[in-house]
């Protein structure tokens, strides 16, 4: 019963509230109107400033590229001029050229102890009966001790061909039955002939050797 009655009492006073005249309702929002939705501001004026520092600006960029565009020019200029500079001294230079490579040739081979003298002419004899000197040569890290008629097989030698004559220019050492004479390192005077018979490993022939004469008597004696 209390609950009915409380329940009753509520509905009254909200139906008196509904029914009251001061009972204020919403109002709609007032129409404002709409937002650009892209504004685009536009300045009243442009500063002198500015302007002037456009001008500068563009004087600036027109120079800097009119100056390298002339570099470049010149730049090319250089690269022509001295590509046919080059081209010249190509030129020039082919003339020589086989010359450079021999005496390039000739420098190798002295260094290893031997120069080519030239081929062997079939008419030559150039084997001078055995005598009792000896030699000792080196050629490339190996040493010899040789005498006339001897075959000593070295290393492949380049810059020479089978039958090629060679002088074994590094004498260490010349002996006979009375003297010996040893180089410091070498004998600047003495040679050593060879000829070269086979070249898988080079095979040498000594035909005579120089810088050591036998005395008259002890020839004789011999």
């Amino acid at each position: 019963m209390a609950s009915r009655r409380c329940f009753g009492a509520l509905t009254r006073h909200c139906r008196s509230l509904l029914l009251s005249p001061t009972f204020k309702t919403l109002t709609p929002a007032p129409n404002f109107p709409p937002l650009l939705r892209n504004p685009s501001f536009t300045p009243p004026f442009r500063p002198r400033e500015l302007e002037r520092f456009d001008r500068l600006r563009f004087d600036a960029i027109r120079g800097f590229s009119s100056t390298t565009s002339a570099s470049s020019d010149d730049e090319e200029g250089d690269g022509e001029e001295s590509n046919d500079g080059d081209e010249e001294e190509e030129v020039s230079g082919a003339d020589g050229f086989p010359d450079r490579r021999r005496l390039m040739r000739e420098a190798a081979a002295a260094e290893i102890g031997y120069g080519v003298v030239g081929p062997l002419d079939p008419s030559e004899q150039p084997f001078v009966p055995y005598e009792p000197v000896f030699a000792v040569v080196q050629i490339g890290s190996h040493q010899f001790k040789v005498s006339n008629g001897d075959a000593i097989y070295t290393e492949r030698l380049k810059f020479c061909e089978v039958n090629d004559k060679l002088i074994l220019n590094k004498v260490l050492m010349l002996g006979s039955r009375t003297q010996t004479i040893i180089g410091r390192p070498i004998l600047p005077d003495a040679a050593v002939h060879a000829v070269v018979e086979e070249h898988e490993l080079t095979k040498l022939r000594i035909t005579n050797i120089q810088g050591i004469e036998e005395p008259q008597g002890a020839a004789v004696a011999a």
